[in-house]
C-alpha cells in the first residue's frame, strides 16, 4: 500500500479494543470452535473493507476478500517463495518485453447473470487504470500499458508502451490484475464500491456488516477447484490484543497477532507461522508544516532518533531496524543510513536553525506497538531539547485529515507513524512518494520531478544489477529531504489450530482464503 495504515493501506473502519465491546454481543455470542461449526471459517481481518475496486482499494483488508471473490489472469501462489499460477488464463505468455498474449479459460462464469468471464472484460479491467474517470489509485501499476488488443471471445494481448519489470511480480497476480465485469460496472456508471457488482471467483460476497463482520459463501457458478469452506466470516479488529481473546475464547479459527505475542505463543497447542513481512514503517515528517519547512529542523529531528534503540524497546530481538522503504529480500534494500543518530549534530543544525526549544507533536492510530515506539522517541528528541507531544487517534480520522483537499486541515498535521505494505517488487514500494500522490499517500509532501522521472525509469529497468543501483539512489534522496525516519520492516505471525492447514503469500500478509484446508 500499501494502507499500506494505514498507511495506503490505513483506512481503516476497523475495530479497536474501545469500540469492540459494542459489537461484542454479535461477534462473541457462541463459544462454538470451528469443529462445531462445521465448514464455516472465521478469520480476523485487520480492517473492515472499504473500497472493492481493483483500481481504488484501500489495501490487503481489501485485498484479501477480492483474491477470493474475483479472478485473475494468475494469482500469488501461497509457500515461501514469490510466484504466480494460472487462474482465468489458459494460457499466459511473455512473447517479448512489450507483448504479452493469454487465452481465458472458456466457461469462467461471472455472478448475477452476467455470462461468461471474455477478453473484452480483461480489456475494459486493465484499461480502465487509465481512465481519468476512474481516477485510479493504482494506475502506476498499468503506467506502461499501451492497451489489450481482443483476438477473439476468450484471447487477446496485452500490450505494453515500454518495458515494465513489475508486471508478473506486482501487476499481474496482485489486485491490479483482477478482472471486473464489463457489463456490470457499465450498468453503474463505471463505478465500484463496496459491492463487486459481479464475480467470479471461487467466493462471492453474501453480506457485509460495517464494522462488524465480513461474510463470503460459496460461489455455485465457479468451475474451478472447489474450496474446503461453504462459508467464511471475516471479523474486522484492529487491536491484536482484542483478536487473540478472540481467539482464545473460540471466536475466531485464525487471527494475526503482535510481535510481542509470538514468545508466549511458541511451543503452545496451536499452530504458529511467522514470516517476514513485505513492509516498511517509517515516521514521516510534514514538510509543508510551519513547523518544518526549514530542512535543518528536519535533520535535526531525523538525527536525534536512535532507530536501533527505538526497535529494540518495542519489539525486542524480533524485528530489526530498516534502512530505507525497500524491505529485503528485494533489490534495492539499502544497508546503511545517510543520515544516523547524531545526537550533538541534531542540537546544533537546531541552534543553526534558531528552533531550540521546538514543540511538535507525533499522532498515529490506536497501536500499541507504535505508543512504545513514540514514547521512545518523545525521550531522545527531549534529548536534544525537543518536547514531543505524542496524540494516539483514530487511523481513519487521520488518514482523512492528510488527504484532506478543501479544508487545508493537513498542514496543521507535524509527526506521524506510517506502515505501507508492499508486494515483490520495489517499485511498489517507491510510487507511492511522487508528486502525484501528494495529498493521496504522501503526506510527506515531498515532491520532485526529477525524482519521479527516475522512479519511473527504475521500473522500466530490466537489468536487476541497474534496477538495485536506481533503487537504493531513490531511497538515499527520500532520506535527503530530511521528512522520514525509517524504523522497521517487521513480521507477520499468524496463530491457528493445528487441524487447520493455513495459506498465505510468502511475507504472511495475505490470508489465501481459497486455499486454506483443514490438515
Amino acid at each position: 500500500m500499501r494502507s499500506p495504515e494505514l498507511s495506503r493501506r490505513q483506512l481503516l473502519r476497523t475495530l479497536g479494543a474501545a469500540t469492540l465491546g459494542a459489537v461484542g454481543a454479535n461477534l462473541f455470542a457462541t463459544k462454538a470452535s470451528f469443529a462445531i461449526d462445521g465448514k464455516t471459517l472465521k478469520i480476523r481481518n485487520d480492517g473492515d473493507i472499504r473500497n472493492l475496486d481493483p483500481a481504488n482499494r484501500g489495501g490487503w483488508y481489501d485485498e484479501t476478500v477480492m483474491f477470493a471473490i474475483y479472478s485473475g489472469l494468475i494469482q500469488y501462489k501461497s509457500g515461501d517463495a514469490w510466484g504466480w499460477q494460472l487462474d482465468a488464463a489458459e494460457t499466459l505468455e511473455q512473447a517479448d518485453p512489450l507483448s504479452i498474449p493469454f487465452k481465458l479459460k472458456p466457461g469462467v462464469q461471472w455472478t448475477n447473470g452476467f455470462g461468461e468471464v471474455t477478453a473484452e472484460d480483461v480489456k475494459y479491467s486493465y484499461e480502465r487504470f487509465r481512465d481519468p474517470r476512474v481516477n485510479a489509485v493504482y494506475a502506476s501499476d498499468w503506467a506502461a500499458l499501451d492497451s489489450v488488443e481482443v483476438t477473439d471471445k476468450y484471447a487477446g494481448v496485452i500490450k505494453l508502451s515500454r518495458p515494465f519489470a513489475p508486471l508478473f511480480t506486482s501487476t499481474l497476480p496482485h489486485a491490479s490484475g483482477l478482472i471486473v465485469c464489463k457489463a456490470a460496472v457499465e450498468a453503474n456508471a463505471g463505478v465500484i464500491e463496496t459491492d463487486p457488482l459481479a464475480s467470479s471467483g471461487p467466493y462471492k460476497l453474501a453480506e457485509w456488516l460495517p464494522r462488524e463482520r465480513i461474510t463470503l459463501t460459496r460461489n455455485e457458478s465457479w468451475s474451478g477447484p472447489a474450496p474446503y469452506f461453504d462459508e467464511i466470516q471475516l471479523y474486522p479488529i484492529q487491536d491484536t490484543t482484542s483478536a487473540e481473546t478472540a481467539f482464545d475464547a473460540g471466536d475466531l479459527d485464525i487471527t494475526q497477532i503482535g510481535v510481542s505475542s509470538i514468545p508466549g505463543r511458541e511451543g503452545g497447542p496451536n499452530s504458529l507461522i511467522v514470516k517476514p513481512a513485505l513492509a516498511y514503517t517509517w515516521l514521516g515528517m510534514n514538510s509543508l508544516n510551519e513547523k518544518l519547512t526549514d530542512i535543518r529542523v528536519r535533520r535535526a529531528i531525523q538525527q536525534a532518533i536512535n532507530t536501533e534503540e527505538v526497535v529494540l524497546a518495542t519489539f525486542g530481538d524480533a524485528v530489526k531496524p530498516s534502512f530505507g522503504v525497500v524491505p529485503p529480500p528485494l533489490l534495492g534494500a539499502r544497508d546503511k543510513l545517510l543520515y544516523p543518530y547524531d545526537p550533538a549534530a541534531s542540537k546544533a543544525l537546531l541552534a543553526e536553525a534558531g528552533a531550540e526549544g521546538l514543540q511538535i507533536k507525533l499522532e498515529f492510530g490506536t497501536d500499541a506497538d507504535l505508543l512504545v515506539a513514540a514514547q521512545i522517541i518523545q525521550a531522545q528528541l527531549a534529548a536534544v531539547g525537543i518536547t514531543l507531544d505524542v496524540r494516539q487517534v483514530d487511523g481513519s480520522a487521520l488518514t482523512a485529515q492528510q488527504q484532506d483537499k478543501d479544508g487545508g486541515s493537513w498542514a496543521t498535521i507535524e509527526l506521524f507513524f506510517s506502515t505501507f505494505t508492499t508486494a515483490p517488487d520495489p517499485s511498489w514500494v517507491t510510487e507511492w512518494f511522487t508528486c502525484e500522490q501528494v495529498g493521496v499517500w504522501n503526506f510527506q509532501r515531498t515532491c520532485s520531478p526529477e525524482w519521479d522521472a527516475e522512479n519511473a525509469a527504475a521500473a522500466a529497468e530490466t537489468d536487476d544489477a541497474k534496477r538495485t543501483e536506481m533503487y537504493v539512489a531513490l531511497q538515499d534522496q527520500l532520506e535527503e529531504t530530511g521528512a522520514y525516519v525509517f524504523l522497521y520492516h517487521g513480521v507477520n505471525a499468524w496463530l491457528f489450530p493445528p487441524e487447520l492447514k493455513g495459506a498465505w503469500t510468502p511475507d504472511g500478509q495475505w490470508a489465501l482464503l481459497r486455499e486454506i484446508t483443514m490438515a
